[in-house]
Parts: structure tokens; C-alpha cells; sequence
């Protein structure tokens, strides 16, 4: 088969969705499918075959539109769109509804950062043109979608009026040959020390590439409570190096000896190797892929229930789950409760299973049986047509 798959920006090596993007390239090729990639930008070292790349576009609403001249042209079996424009046979937003990350954006902001977010020309403006692309997706739109949690499910359903004939549900999957516990263990004790934390220190890792959405204050006050009650523990961050709202929340709580910032690393394993704990109090997620990947090396995981990850976990068993990031006192508990010695093995065994059961294989398994189910769609609503012959096999109608 023939697949084009849509995106902003290929590369292999970038943030969730980009590697999720390739990854899941990679995998559909290895069963005989040609994988167009559709992309507006690419970064320098990523691989350029299949690539077809479209000029870049300022806004939103012109990047779908570009996005639909070309595919007209490719001429594929089917088109996978990760949420950039209207024309698909299968959309999946790996972010869930920009809509309801937003909210969840600003539910993250003081009060009154919050309303400069708010009456912001710029925040106007993205709103606007943002629900004018998604009520083009999912309102007019009659492709399947992929929801990669009942979270996003959810949301599309109440924001959208998404029929639930047209949803599957399609959980992120993770490489577990490469996230494996015997995996970067080599220089684990290096990392360790360069953050401070002894043997008898347990390391908590912190991965994002937006750390405030993500729940990093959060996480330093939970440390901060850990430390007045004697316990002890150090927390290290990739993905993004500090910007100031973030270093007044380590003077707030005077956590300089508790946090240490790595920025982004080139390979995110050996820090899962270094680490003892997990911990993405997140006020937003759709599927965090780093669950997964942390679940993958065995480590104990604490998150929050606004992750469509923690579907995937049992609270106390394979992971930690609270509420939400404003509960310090709930997540500073999770905390100690992951970090204890004997949790550390029990919980981290259970989490390396976890892993198994959603790995990349079991993922692309499914995507492909809505590959099927789409095409079927497709020709179930042409039946009806009666049309002689057709010019091309386009993947699908502007709709």
C-alpha cells in the first residue's frame, strides 16, 4: 500500500510526535508499504527518502490547504494525517484537541497570567484559527480518527461532536528492545553523580519539552516537601533547558540542591538507566510516549490523571497516579512511595510488563487494521455512485 503520511515537521529525532511520526514510518515499511512523508519542514540530519517536502505556510488553515494541493498530486492509497489538515482517510491528532490542551495550558498559569494569555491578540487570533481548522477536521471530516486515549476520545466527542463510529482507540506504543532495563546502564553512575544523587539518593528524571505544562514546578515543590521531612531525593530535567518562570519556582522553594537541569541530551536512554523514579505530574498529555519509554526500562512511574497514559496504568501496581499537579501534597506522597527501595524493584518489574503489552509492533497492528477499515469506508460510500471508471486512485475526497 501506497501511504502518505502528514505532518509539520520531520524529524526522527525531535519531540514525541516527530519520533512517534518515524517510527511508525519505519515499521509500515518494514511490512512492504511505501510511506510518503508530507512535511513542511525537515531538520537537517533527517533522512530524506520518501520525503516530499511542501513550502512553509505562516498560518494554520494555508498549511491544510497546501497540504491537500499536494496530496492531490501523490496519488496514494491513503492518507495519515497527524493533525495538520482535512484531507484523510485516518487522522490522528497525537496531541488530543489543541482545544482541550489549551484549556489545560492556561489551567496551568497563575490567575492573572492567565488572563493576558487570554485577551493576548496573538492567543485570539490561534483560537480562532485553530477552531476553524478542527471543526473542518472532525465536524465536516468523515475519515476515521485515531484517539491515542479515551482522553482524547472524550474530548473530540464533546468538542466536535465526533460519531463514535468514526473513532478507534490507538494507544501510543514503545520500542522495548531499545527502552530496556539492561540498556545505557554503562554510564549510570556518571550521570548520577553529575546530579548530585549518591547511592543512596534516589534520582527522580523529569522529560519534556514543555516543562511547565508538563508539571516541572510542580515536581519541585513535591521535592521541596520531601526534603522538610527529612527524606531526601534529587530531581534531574531534559528535554529543555530552564526559562525564568521555572528558576523562580527553585528560588521559591529553595531547591537549588534538589534540581539539576541537563537541557536537551541527544539520547534520552542512558538518563532512564540513571534514574530511580519516573515523575511527569503533567497538567496535559495525550499519551505521554516517555511513560511508556520509562515503563519500557522498568522504572517507577508518578503521573497525573490528565494523562491519557495513566488509562494505561494501575495505580500502586505498574505506576503512581494522582489527581492532578496542584495536589503537592498527593504528589509528594507518590513520590515517596515510588522512590522506597522495595517499590522500586516490585513496581519497576511490573512496569517493564506493562511495556511489553504496548510495544511498537502491537501499535502498528492496529493502526493498519484501520487502515483496512478506512479504505472499506471509502468504498462503501462510493458503491452507491455507480461510477464507471475512475481517473487515478486519489486516497481520498476533499471533504
Amino acid at each position: 500500500m501506497r501511504i502518505a503520511l502528514v505532518l509539520e515537521t520531520w524529524d526522527p529525532a525531535g519531540g514525541g510526535l516527530e519520533q512517534g511520526a518515524a517510527q511508525l514510518a519505519a515499521r509500515l515499511r518494514l511490512r512492504g508499504h511505501e510511506v510518503v512523508v508530507v512535511a513542511f519542514r525537515a531538520a537537517q540530519d533527517a533522512p530524506r527518502d520518501g520525503l516530499h517536502l511542501v513550502p512553509w505556510r505562516a498560518r494554520r488553515l494555508e498549511r491544510a490547504a497546501s497540504a491537500a494541493v499536494a496530496l492531490a498530486d501523490i496519488g496514494a492509497d491513503l492518507v495519515h494525517d497527524l493533525g495538520v489538515g482535512w484531507r484523510y482517510d485516518v487522522i490522528q491528532p497525537p496531541m488530543g484537541s489543541r482545544l482541550a490542551n489549551r484549556a489545560r495550558d492556561l489551567a496551568s498559569l497563575p490567575r492573572f497570567d492567565r488572563w493576558l494569555r487570554r485577551i493576548g491578540p496573538a492567543s485570539r487570533r490561534w483560537l480562532r484559527e485553530v477552531r476553524a481548522l478542527e471543526t473542518r477536521q472532525y465536524r465536516t471530516g468523515d475519515g476515521l480518527v485515531l484517539a491515542v486515549s479515551r482522553r482524547v476520545a472524550d474530548d473530540l466527542v464533546a468538542l466536535h461532536g465526533v460519531a463514535a463510529d468514526r473513532l478507534r482507540l490507538v494507544p501510543n506504543g514503545v520500542d522495548v528492545d531499545r527502552y530496556a532495563p539492561a540498556r545505557g546502564v554503562d554510564g549510570r553512575d556518571a550521570l548520577r553523580a553529575r546530579c548530585g544523587a549518591g547511592p543512596d539518593v534516589p534520582l527522580v528524571l523529569f522529560a519534556a519539552r514543555n516543562p511547565r505544562l508538563k508539571g516541572l514546578p510542580a515536581l519541585i515543590a513535591a521535592a521541596a516537601r520531601q526534603r522538610s521531612r527529612g527524606r531526601r531525593l534529587r530531581v534531574v530535567a531534559i528535554g529543555h533547558e530552564p526559562d525564568a518562570s521555572i528558576l523562580r519556582e527553585v528560588d521559591r522553594h529553595r531547591a537549588h540542591d534538589l534540581v539539576s537541569f541537563a537541557g536537551s541530551v541527544p539520547d534520552p536512554l542512558p538518563w532512564y538507566a540513571a534514574a530511580d523514579v519516573f515523575a511527569l505530574p503533567t497538567w496535559y498529555d495525550a499519551c505521554s510516549l516517555t511513560v511508556l519509554e520509562a515503563c519500557a526500562c522498568a522504572l517507577p512511574v508518578v503521573t497525573t490523571r490528565w494523562n491519557g497514559a495513566a488509562e494505561l496504568l494501575t495505580d500502586g501496581q505498574d505506576g503512581f497516579l494522582v489527581d492532578g499537579p496542584e495536589d503537592i501534597g498527593a504528589l509528594s506522597a507518590a513520590l515517596e512511595r515510588a522512590a522506597a527501595p522495595g517499590a522500586r524493584a516490585r513496581i519497576g518489574a511490573a512496569a517493564r510488563v506493562l511495556a511489553l503489552r504496548h510495544t511498537l509492533d502491537a501499535n502498528v497492528d492496529v493502526v493498519e487494521r484501520a487502515y483496512d477499515a478506512a479504505i472499506e469506508r471509502r468504498r462503501a460510500r462510493r458503491r452507491p455512485e455507480a461510477t464507471s471508471s475512475t481517473s487515478g486512485s486519489p486516497a481520498c475526497q476533499d471533504r
